[in-house]
């Protein structure tokens, strides 16, 4: 069978848009305890519903309460959500209750089974006050949970105050719920750590108007017990960080020193120091290659390398858009280790090897066990689709690189139409365009298989996956290139890479359309707005006007735009200018808006008013709300009806 390009977006596929939903398992928080592995999975086809699932290399099980999903809402978006913790009950784990955000706790009996009624770690907020825990880590003796602590007035809007958000310990070992506060004073913490010895604590700090991936510090705290808690013993003194420089990642190795991330030489590099006041030494680089050894700190508890039992450490390398897996040998460069992901979201020791979160480009994000002498072996079962896709069928992406319009690179993946088996191929011209603009925005697009992407792919879509000015994976100076710039270097940088593609004959410059959730549903408006080509974009849960997002926006993000901008009220004019709500009268082709009803990040009302200004101005507009949804689709239903329309949408106004 020969296709024609009049069937570009209505090739038969093999995947439908209940599939894709339903696979559509995010995997995060992976650890082990030596005999089994754990991880987190949220699961559309259980309303997003989080369980905790262990496998011992023979079996895997949920190992949470049956009735319970667990997510912290820590900086909104939450990490750490539940870790482990020592003792005479194997697999015993503190958790945070997606309802209530209080801290509880779970033993179990021989070999993991049995798991115990959960009880309360952490007490109740005040009248008047909410708690949000997250970023839990447990000592070694598993005496405390220590956890970040957020309080948020229980009615109305409101941001957390400085004074409120504190590093607690919570006591494993007492019948009723008994914490200390161990550390106060700033803005916002990270993910505490504490050494083996339980008389440091390790954690990265930041102020206002800063964000972590911006300027923070690296502290650490002396610890002592006291009257059966634990608690400061001194001052915290800072190991690295400053107004320039950002780290991360901070971890005790089994010999007492201190590991961590900083990017003060242009790259997030692994480091090591003493982790001693008196430490005369500075921080040794284990690494100076072009490459970044960490990512941006959206959630709490970033996990990217791993101490083995011989002392080596093994990290996830970022170069070119591709990830990989390096051991780090003192005084030499990295070496490459053989492990089949390009995309990788976390790791962690096991065994005699390692263990991590990833996708392949044929597979999506899975758990893989990588032993020595062994093949790396993928924990959980592949998608199976009824409708039996061929071994090529999924588009492989093509890394590209221009020089913009700014003179700056510009990076970007063009994954090409893949039908496979007797999909046939087409003739008669290039295929149609969905650029992709990731969210974030200092985010980065991901190589690894992405099954919505596939979804457009196998139905004769191209799709290019851009990498705009601030985006991380690419040292220091490229995520600063946005400073200043939101709203204009990354629109741009998507438009660029559109019209290059266009240029080499690999897509049809007739029928182009942009999307983007979130930072991104922003970067695809005003791109669209930009007049140079885009006919259609989808914008998910988008921010559409600046003013409003700085004034209503919670605490996290409440001075992300000083950088990415500037300050207000100063620059008061560029907000307005580079909001897409002030453009909607140049948007010249269609727009899909996607909304959850419960975005506290950017409010329904947001949408609201896009829609109502493109519609006065005479440009079509869609929008779709979303119940119970929030910053980010997490249910089957509505992943569901997300694609069946935005496929809708495509067909229609690109006409196809």
């Amino acid at each position: 069978m020969v296709l024609t390009t009049s069937d570009y977006g209505r090739w038969s596929s093999a995947l439908t848009a209940a599939e894709v939903a339903g696979f559509k398992v995010s995997l995060a928080e992976l650890c082990s305890d030596g005999a089994a592995l754990y991880w987190l999975e949220a699961r559309p086809e259980e309303n997003g519903r989080v369980v905790f699932v262990r496998d011992d290399g023979t079996s895997r099980r949920d190992h949470s309460p049956g009735d319970v999903s667990i997510r912290s809402r820590v900086h909104e978006y939450g990490g750490g959500a539940v870790c482990l913790v020592p003792g005479p009950a194997v697999g015993a784990f503190a958790y945070v209750d997606q309802s209530d955000q209080r801290v509880w706790y779970c033993g179990s009996g021989a070999g993991g089974a049995g798991l115990q009624a959960p009880r309360a770690l952490s007490v109740p907020a005040p009248t008047g006050w909410e708690y949000r825990h997250g970023g839990l880590s447990a000592t070694a003796d598993g005496d405390w949970v220590l956890a970040v602590r957020e309080a948020h007035p229980a009615h109305g809007p409101g941001r957390p105050v400085r004074t409120v958000r504190t590093v607690v310990a919570l006591a494993t070992r007492t019948a009723t719920p008994s914490e200390s506060t161990v550390l106060a004073g700033h803005d916002f913490f990270g993910a505490p750590r504490v050494d083996a010895s339980v008389e440091r604590l390790a954690v990265v700090v930041w102020d206002h108007p800063d964000m972590p991936w911006d300027a923070s510090s690296l502290v650490v705290l002396p610890l002592t017990r006291a009257d059966g808690a634990l608690v400061a013993d001194g001052e915290p003194w800072t190991v690295a960080g400053g107004a320039d420089e950002s780290v991360g990642q901070p971890a005790w190795q089994r010999n007492g020193a201190l590991r961590f991330v900083s990017d003060r030489r242009g790259w997030w590099h692994p480091y090591v120091h003493a982790g001693r006041r008196d430490a005369t030494s500075e921080p040794v680089a284990l690494s100076d290659a072009a490459a970044e050894y960490h990512g941006l700190d959206w959630v709490l508890g970033q996990a990217t390398m791993a101490e083995l039992p011989g002392g080596a450490v093994v990290a996830r390398q970022t170069s070119s858009g591709r990830d990989a897996v390096v051991r780090l040998l003192p005084g030499g460069g990295p070496e490459m280790l053989a492990q089949p992901c390009v995309s990788i979201a976390a790791l962690c020791a096991h065994g005699k090897g390692f263990a991590l979160i990833g996708g392949t480009p044929d597979a999506p994000s899975n758990v893989w066990l990588v032993e020595p002498g062994a093949p790396p072996r993928a924990l959980r079962p592949a998608p199976v689709f009824a409708g039996n896709p061929a071994p090529d069928t999924f588009a492989r992406g093509e890394p590209f690189t221009l020089t913009g319009r700014s003179g700056r690179p510009v990076y970007g993946t063009l994954y090409r139409p893949a039908g496979g088996g007797d999909s046939g191929h087409a003739e008669g011209g290039p295929p149609p365009l969905i650029t992709w603009c990731h969210s974030g925005p200092t985010s980065a697009g991901q190589p690894g298989l992405d099954l919505t992407l596939q979804f457009f792919t196998t139905r004769g879509f191209a799709v290019a996956c851009v990498d705009y000015a601030g985006s991380s994976g690419y040292g220091r100076a490229y995520r600063n290139a946005l400073w200043g710039q939101w709203g204009v270097a990354d629109a741009e940088d998507c438009l660029d890479a559109a019209r290059h593609l266009a240029e080499r004959g690999d897509i049809d410059a007739g029928r182009m359309a942009v999307r983007g959730g979130s930072a991104g549903g922003m970067t695809a408006l005003n791109a669209l707005a930009a007049g140079e080509g885009f006919g259609a974009c989808t914008a998910s849960y988008a921010v559409t006007d600046l003013l409003r997002l700085a004034a209503t926006t919670h605490d996290f993000e409440a001075h992300y735009t000083d950088r990415l901008i500037g300050p207000l009220p100063e620059a008061q004019e560029l907000f307005v200018e580079r909001s897409p709500l002030s453009r909607a009268a140049a948007m010249t082709g269609a727009v899909l808006l996607l909304q959850g009803t419960d975005d506290a990040v950017v409010p329904p009302a947001q949408a609201e008013r896009m829609r109502d200004a493109l519609v006065a101005a005479g440009t079509p507009c869609d929008l779709h709300f979303f119940e119970g949804e929030g910053h980010g689709f997490r249910r089957a239903d509505t992943l569901t009806a997300c694609l069946e329309a935005e496929l809708s949408f495509y067909l229609a106004e690109l006409h196809l």
